[in-house]
């Protein structure tokens, strides 16, 4: 009974190990190539003694082979793979670099050196020697510019230069707890078949110092909010703490709405 409870034990064992390494298929969503590219990292963890594990490398060069119809999708994915991985280190209780940065390109064809395998992806390693640390540059705030398309709302235009610009229906918005809210892209309080599909409490944009960009965040609205870049769709899941960077020429949509 050992040996077969045993045997049983290999087998199962065997199975996993050869799921887990064969490559993910064509059809493999971007939500599975990038955990197959987290497993990776994962691997790569060193013991260092005294209970220390470490990830010694500080860069990760990735490439997706993602077609045209699939690149919002994979965008989106794997636009914060770095932080995604310095997240999986911290579950290993591993030391990461304090500078760990991902690279990721898009391939339209899978390079030569892939003919002859089912490869999505493959990833580089590479231990940068870090720069001299040198004070910071003053970051300079890009002016925000937005022009409303569709929809009624107190101004047609607007610019700002503040951290965080809160987008809504009326100027001033009250929640079910009596909590007023400040709206400085307010939408009118009208029904058109378009404006009423703004929330009250719909969005905000916000400036990150640290990465020098605006990022759109979806607050939990009826409606949704999605960024439309080069005729690609991209959502911004409501509530999510990431947001989703915005570029100038982008098109936002809240619910019907769009600047």
């Amino acid at each position: 009974m050992t040996r077969a409870i045993s045997q049983f034990g290999s087998e199962l064992q065997s199975r996993l190990k050869q799921f887990f390494d064969s490559p993910p298929g064509v059809d493999a969503t971007p939500l599975e190539i990038r955990e197959r590219v987290l497993d990776e990292v994962e691997r790569l963890v060193e013991p260092a003694g005294r209970g220390r594990r470490v990830f010694p490398y500080n860069r990760l060069l990735v490439r997706v082979l993602a077609r045209e119809a699939e690149r919002a999708a994979f965008t989106a994915v794997f636009q914060d793979v770095a932080a995604r991985a310095r997240e999986r280190l911290r579950e290993l209780r591993s030391d990461s670099p304090a500078d760990l940065d991902a690279s990721v390109t898009f391939l339209d064809e899978a390079p030569a050196e892939w003919a002859g395998a089912a490869r999505r992806y493959d990833v580089e390693y590479q231990r940068c020697a870090e720069a001299p640390i040198a004070p910071p540059a003053p970051v300079r705030q890009a002016s925000l510019h937005l022009a409303v398309l569709k929809g009624a709302a107190a101004q047609t235009t607007y610019t700002f230069c503040q951290r965080v610009v809160s987008i809504g229906r009326t100027a001033e918005a009250t929640d079910r707890m009596g909590r007023t809210r400040q709206n400085d892209v307010a939408f009118d309080d009208a029904a058109d078949g378009t404006t009423e599909t703004v929330g009250r409490a719909h969005a905000r944009v916000t400036f990150d110092a640290s990465l020098n960009h605006y990022a759109i965040f979806d607050e939990g609205s009826s409606n949704g909010t999605s960024v439309v870049r080069k005729g690609a769709t991209i959502p911004v899941p409501p509530r999510d703490p990431r947001g989703v960077r915005i570029e100038s020429g982008d098109q936002i949509h809240f619910g019907r709405a769009v600047v």
